[in-house]
């Protein structure tokens, strides 16, 4: 029987995060035990969407570390890391998610933090399991610190060759690894329209007809702006609602992240600001997760990358407004 740590990018209220834990913990019984226990990092302990067996939850260190009233949350937060560390046969990171060093996003120094994870896993000689990651370092000053992260794994996977190539020219070896969800995509799924969420127009759509159709819009903030301008933005997304609502669409928001501590990443929020008598918003993640497996959407505007796998998956025609590496990814591995 193993006993593995997880740390990765989990909280309870972003869908496609606790579906991608799911399905990591059922892949790694299988590479290595079906009695193997897990203990994952989350930054949401009390509300897992999914009740897994064998599997519990801690809270990540650090947490709102910039905040005064946290000091003694932190310091048992990391005391309980360093006895999960020690419990641990093996410490993983990742799950088809990305490592990065610039993301709008209200984080703390990223790489720094996973640089103190290593170093303590290495501490007490653990063995640490990078798996299927995307690399996404854009600041050549932090070449450094991202060799020094992946130095002397155990294993590391990657999901795509620029991620094998970034660690390759730090001198780490890594393998690629099939995405699963991706590999099982339904195959009613024909169509596929790709636009950059920074400077797309509405006369691209001028060419397609689903008149009378639901359309779902899982849209995320602050990529539609133009140098920061967030009236921009509104006004973008407002233009594209008028002109789906011009040819008989009807809408529904499809919030993928209900993230209660980053008003960036608050789906919901951002989009209810969108909201008339006309137009419908699903109020948990249960509802969005239904959508896409009764394929209530006719055709879905995707800009989370979850929202581009899942539509993928369940057969739903997608056009993507793309904004970054990771989105670019995965619609090189779907057409």
């Amino acid at each position: 029987m193993k006993k593995i740590s997880i740390f990765a990018s989990i909280w309870a209220q972003n869908l496609w995060d606790e579906l991608i834990l799911k399905n990591e913990i059922e892949l790694l019984k299988s590479e290595f035990w079906e009695g193997s226990l897990f203990k994952v990092a989350s930054y949401d302990v009390k509300n897992p969407v999914f009740q897994i067996q064998g599997t519990s939850y801690f809270e990540y260190f650090p947490i709102g570390i910039k905040n005064p009233k946290n000091i003694l949350r932190n310091m048992r937060n990391f005391l309980h890391f360093l006895a999960v560390t020690v419990w641990s046969d093996i410490v993983v990171i990742g799950g088809w998610w990305i490592i990065y060093d610039s993301e709008i996003q209200s984080v703390w120094n990223p790489l720094n933090q996973w640089l103190l994870r290593v170093k303590i896993a290495r501490f007490f000689r653990k063995k640490i399991y990078f798996y299927a990651l995307w690399i996404d370092i854009k600041q050549a000053e932090n070449q450094k610190k991202l060799k020094e992260i992946f130095r002397n794994a155990w294993k590391i996977t990657v999901r795509d060759e620029k991620s094998k190539a970034q660690l390759k020219g730090v001198g780490i070896v890594s393998s690629l690894v099939d995405d699963p969800v991706i590999n099982e995509a339904d195959e009613a799924w024909k169509i596929l329209w790709h636009y950059s969420s920074w400077d797309f127009s509405l006369s691209d759509f001028d060419s397609y007809n689903f008149s009378w159709k639901k359309v779902g819009l899982a849209l995320r903030s602050w990529y539609f702006r133009k140098d920061g301008d967030s009236q921009n933005e509104k006004e973008v997304i407002e233009n594209l609602c008028s002109y789906i609502e011009s040819k008989w669409w009807t809408i529904v928001f499809m919030p993928h992240s209900l993230h209660n501590s980053d008003e960036i990443a608050n789906d919901y929020e951002f989009m209810k600001q969108f909201l008339n008598y006309e137009r419908e918003i699903y109020a948990n993640l249960w509802e969005v997760y239904t959508a896409y497996t009764h394929k209530i959407p006719d055709i879905v505007i995707s800009m989370r990358l979850h929202s581009i796998i899942l539509s993928y998956v369940y057969g739903i025609h997608q056009i993507i407004l793309s904004y970054s590496q990771k989105t670019d990814e995965v619609i090189k591995k779907i057409t």
